[in-house]
């Protein structure tokens, strides 16, 4: 009894010892390590790095930091235009609308288009995506048109950052930026909806009121609230 005793208490600190000298490996590499975040970091390169005019209603262009937001009326239409280097060879370009029809044109030609309008059942908005337009080198020296029109103020004006490069790339830093935010999301609306059931049979069961169920709802509603907010940052 005593020797297994001892062999417990032997492995104990063992694995105490081994913690902390990963602990102290893992502060060493953080204050003395390379930095390696520097390295083959896609988002430097799929930034659209191009100068974007805002062609106004009366005829007048504009130069305008992308992403930003803009004084633009609710319903009416902003045009967006660059003019694509000599030397372009990359296959997308994509945005993400903000409760925004989006439409892309590559020359005089209609590219690609998002809008909800003839198949949403409610609302006056298409939901909040990211669109992409299919480019090859044969558009070098091309206009590039983005078109963008919201129905509700808080969203009129808006123009999220732009991505130009190959489209898994393009995915590739989307997932890099937003994937550890929204594997939270899921489980937060994972543990409101397990919470909810979970209290509603405790309920029939015991023939009382829970408050883990009402938890459960707060979580769902603020992930709710959290989602159906994608304006970017004022410029």
């Amino acid at each position: 009894m005593h020797t297994q005793k001892s062999n417990f208490q032997t492995m104990k600190y063992f694995f105490y010892i081994l913690m902390i000298a990963i602990l102290g490996w893992f502060c060493f590499m953080q204050l003395f390590g390379a930095n390696e975040q520097n390295y083959n970091d896609p988002s430097k390169s799929i930034i659209y790095s191009g100068s974007f005019y805002w062609n106004k209603e009366d005829g007048t262009k504009q130069k305008i930091k992308v992403p930003g937001t803009y004084e633009v009326k609710p319903g009416h239409t902003m045009v967006l235009t660059t003019t694509l280097p000599k030397d372009y060879n990359e296959t997308s370009f994509a945005i993400r609308s903000s409760l925004q029809d989006i439409q892309f044109y590559v020359g005089n030609s209609l590219r690609a288009q998002y809008s909800t309008k003839d198949t949403r059942m409610a609302g006056k908005n298409s939901a909040s995506r990211y669109i992409f337009c299919p480019t090859t080198y044969k558009d070098a020296g091309k206009t590039l048109r983005i078109e963008l029109t919201t129905y509700t103020s808080n969203y009129s004006g808006i123009v999220n950052e732009v991505y130009c490069g190959n489209k898994a790339e393009i995915w590739q830093n989307i997932y890099n930026t937003y994937g550890i935010s929204t594997f939270i999301a899921f489980f937060i609306l994972f543990t409101g909806i397990t919470s909810i059931l979970f209290g509603i049979a405790l309920k029939h069961v015991y023939h009382t009121t829970f408050d883990m169920e009402y938890f459960g709802w707060c979580m769902v509603m603020a992930l709710s609230g959290c989602l159906e907010n994608p304006k970017s940052d004022k410029s």
